[in-house]
């Protein structure tokens, strides 16, 4: 059985280790998060439970996450009945690292996966690098790690640009921040707060930090719904941007199902036609590429003749109906149009590919009169 040390005594005077514990309202929702939803966002596949899962952020002394970076306030967060608990603890002197490590490790230990946004890349091998330079590398705890950035960028990164926690609160979830203290200004803060120990320079950031606890679950539920129930989305933009990640899972019939809705055109003269014919454009061709995966290669001409239509990629498409009609459809008549009509177009494969093409088909044409 394993025992855990006592860990650290808080130390005297200024120093210690301040700990902030706050009971707030929760989503339901987030007990019964739908398990297609999870596995769409990088879950390995094994029984979930929300009460076993650990939220976590950091706020540190910098950005590099060198050997000189310290993450003075941890907060984490569990579900408990109907409230999330947030648990903070504050770095209040840098003697007092391997007390805040240890009470990190004894929170962890109770939880068998972490939630975090960026924490596979920053906030987890940070702690870890940490908890070794403490020489307490045995009380870490690689717990799995569900991070909800990448699959925040998939779904929103073409209609948001940047994915700031804060502005996915904002534009996602409709909870924007007011007064929030800019990410530039906690490392300054916190050198201020170690030269006067005045701390009231960190309320600011431990408010900031909570939120990024609450938002975490908030996030959670928001994503796994997105992912089970992609035909929710309604802007094109996520739209597309949601078939282009099941695509790339596998998931071959979401994924047309999401390319079918996100190439319809939107109407004229409204807001969402800005730039929406572009959207049309990719969602065909990439609608195009999974018939072509499938071998349905009179779905995939049924695309690209649309496509030539409307004028999306023209020179691209010519040389693809070129490509279907000598392969596939052994007509080299229609093939031989189509790589005469994309010599008009400069996106269109380069001249001399595209006259070692038209010479191919002729010679085919020639042999098969």
């Amino acid at each position: 059985m394993k025992v855990s040390s006592p860990g650290p005594a808080p130390r005297a005077g200024r120093g210690g280790v301040r700990v902030e514990t706050r009971r707030t309202p929760l989503d339901e929702r987030i007990y019964a998060l739908p398990p297609v939803g999870l596995r769409r966002l990088g879950w390995s596949g094994r029984a979930f439970d929300i009460r076993k899962c650990l939220f976590l952020d950091t706020e540190t002394t910098g950005l590099s996450g060198g050997a000189g970076t310290v993450a003075f306030l941890v907060g984490v967060g569990w579900v408990d009945g109907d409230a999330l608990v947030t648990e903070q603890y504050l770095l209040r002197e840098y003697a007092d690292e391997p007390e805040l490590l240890h009470r990190l490790a004894e929170r962890m230990d109770a939880f068998d996966c972490v939630c975090t946004f960026n924490g596979r890349n920053f906030d987890m091998p940070l702690l870890e690098a940490r908890f070794t330079m403490c020489r307490m590398r045995d009380r870490w705890r690689d717990l799995e790690n569900l991070d909800l950035l990448h699959p925040a960028r998939r779904v929103w990164k073409m209609r948001m640009g940047s994915c700031r926690l804060s502005r996915i609160e904002e534009i996602i979830l409709g909870t924007p921040r007011e007064g929030d203290l800019p990410g530039s200004e906690v490392p300054r803060r916190f050198f201020e707060y170690l030269k006067t120990g005045d701390e009231a320079l960190l309320e600011d950031i431990i408010d900031h930090n909570r939120q990024d606890i609450a938002t975490l679950a908030a996030l959670l539920v928001r994503l796994c719904d997105v992912n089970a129930r992609p035909g929710s989305l309604t802007d094109q933009r996520d739209q597309f941007s949601m078939g282009k990640a099941l695509e790339r899972m596998g998931e071959l019939t979401p994924a047309r199902d999401m390319y079918r809705v996100s190439a319809v055109p939107r109407p004229a003269g409204t807001l969402a036609s800005l730039g929406s014919e572009r959207i049309c454009g990719m969602a065909n061709w990439r609608l195009y590429h999974i018939h072509r995966r499938s071998a349905d290669w009179d779905a995939a001409r049924q695309v690209l003749e649309q496509m030539l239509r409307r004028r999306q990629l023209p020179g691209q498409v010519c040389v693809e109906l070129s490509k279907l009609f000598e392969h596939r459809f052994k007509d080299y008549g229609r093939a031989l149009e189509y790589a005469a009509q994309a010599a008009q177009y400069p996106d269109a494969e380069p001249a001399e590919a595209l006259q070692r093409r038209i010479d191919r088909i002729k010679r085919k044409q020639n042999d098969n009169p």
